[in-house]
């Protein structure tokens, strides 16, 4: 069965635009699978077939520092915290970087997340005291900020955040 040029970018598409917690890596298969693959099509990708694959792993990155920087997703299996948020943010990051290609979307769209995910946080703290080893680790706000003070400045500031727009107390949510 023929399927066209166009067919079987969108199929790839929606691997790397569903793939899991590594996006690169589902881009770098499919461009390897587009283009050397014996089994694949074999395909010259232009500049714009190539961008359209790495704007699905930019877009996937994307969700999933969202998925973990959304104070309600806290009570999910899948929530991983700031810290994984941050460490994603770098991978995703050092992508562009890679791919040469401006992630000032991806930032933009970070910092209003982080911005959000503090005034929730902190608005939950004034109901629910922070209690790192509380038997509901979904409704601790040490939960959600399970990473150092120090990582998490180095993440406000990388986001274009300033120290005047951090809660005062923000290292007291922190493990350390």
């Amino acid at each position: 069965m023929f399927r066209s040029r166009q067919e079987v970018l969108e199929d790839e598409w929606l691997i790397v635009r569903n793939s899991g917690e590594i996006p690169e890596i589902a881009f770098h298969s499919t461009y390897y699978y587009l283009t050397e693959d014996p089994d694949g099509p074999k395909l010259q990708l232009d500049r714009e077939e190539i961008q359209y694959l790495q704007e699905a792993a930019t877009a996937r990155y994307q969700e999933i520092i969202l998925r973990d920087l959304c104070y309600e997703n806290r009570k999910l299996t899948v929530y991983r915290g700031v810290q994984r948020a941050i460490f994603n943010w770098h991978r995703s990051v050092a992508f562009c970087e890679r791919q040469n290609t401006a992630c000032h979307n991806l930032r933009n769209t970070t910092k209003e997340a982080f911005l959000l995910l503090l005034r929730k946080a902190l608005r939950a703290n004034n109901k629910v005291p922070v209690t790192p080893g509380a038997s509901d680790h979904s409704q601790s706000v040490a939960f959600v900020f399970n990473c150092s003070s120090h990582d998490l400045t180095l993440f406000a500031r990388e986001l274009g955040i300033t120290g005047e727009q951090l809660p005062e107390k923000l290292h007291l949510f922190c493990n350390s």
